[in-house]
């Protein structure tokens, strides 16, 4: 399990007491949840400090046995662990389990806890943009732990249809089975028609994907969970063509708060929160 400097905020301080949380994953420094989490410590005075854990995928048990033999607060989980984890925790949430996906663990007194505050982030992102998944048409670009906690959502949502797109048919339709979906392959052939039929498209691919503007129309939606760029590809082809899109810092503001509420147990301070974020956005883009 390999550390690193987080560059938390001005006037963070780190004592004898300190909890320690953080974020495990695999390619990780592009991540904003430690300038989220410790401008949120700092401002409710709370000792707790936050950094990034490289797990490799050979070590996903001997990772989470550090969180308990390290006396970790908790962490969150993020690519491509949130599923790994799951056999080595003590309980896990109902929706953590029925989705098969974990992005937050607490430690309690050495028991670990797993849950998925991705769907509800996810819900509430969409809800800062006015959009609704009730009686809509969705497709999920994806098949992992994001684009589970997606199609979950989507379906107790009350969804018209999801179709779900993927590479590896076997997990596209593992995936499928959350929300009674369709399956489509990335294949352009498939994903064009795909898209077109969509009212709402939820990206939960990594990587860019190729993409035609032609697929996309004004009475759309597009949310991409990446947060890498302020701009995807994705986002940019859709709005080309007067569809309305976003990227994920939204849902990454959103499950992250979520988080914080589960290892604080104080109300998180969303606002700063999304300070911090911005501003981590700002320093990038210059």
């Amino acid at each position: 399990m390999t550390t690193q400097n987080t560059g938390g905020p001005p006037g963070l301080t780190i004592s004898g007491s300190t909890r320690v949380v953080g974020v495990c994953g695999q390619g990780i420094g592009y991540t904003l949840s430690p300038a989220m989490h410790n401008a949120a410590f700092r401002h409710c005075s709370l000792d707790y400090v936050y950094v990034t854990f490289e797990i490799a995928s050979t070590a996903v048990r001997q990772a989470v046995d550090g969180i308990r033999g390290l006396g970790l607060a908790g962490v969150n989980v993020t690519k491509p662990l949130k599923t790994d984890v799951l056999p080595f925790l003590d309980e896990v949430s109902d929706e953590a389990r029925r989705i098969g996906s974990v992005n937050t663990i607490v430690n309690r007194s050495g028991r670990l806890a797993g849950a998925s505050t991705d769907g509800a982030g996810l819900q509430r992102a969409l809800g800062e943009q006015g959009i609704g998944v009730r009686d809509s048409r969705v497709l999920i670009l994806g098949a992992g732990g994001a684009a589970r906690a997606a199609c979950d959502m989507a379906r107790n949502g009350g969804a018209d249809s999801i179709a779900i797109a993927a590479r590896n048919a076997a997990r596209a339709m593992d995936t499928a089975r959350l929300g009674s979906a369709s399956v489509v392959s990335l294949a352009t052939d498939e994903l064009g028609p795909a898209i077109g039929n969509a009212d709402l498209v939820i990206n939960a691919v990594p990587t860019d994907l190729a993409l035609d503007g032609d697929w996309f129309s004004a009475d759309q939606f597009v949310y991409d969970t990446r947060y890498d760029q302020e701009e995807t590809a994705l986002v940019r082809c859709a709005r080309s063509r007067g569809a309305g899109a976003s990227n994920g810092i939204d849902m990454l503001l959103f499950q992250g708060a979520a988080s914080f509420e589960i290892w604080t147990g104080r109300p998180a301070p969303v606002e700063v929160m999304r300070s911090a974020l911005e501003d981590q956005l700002r320093r990038r883009s210059r």
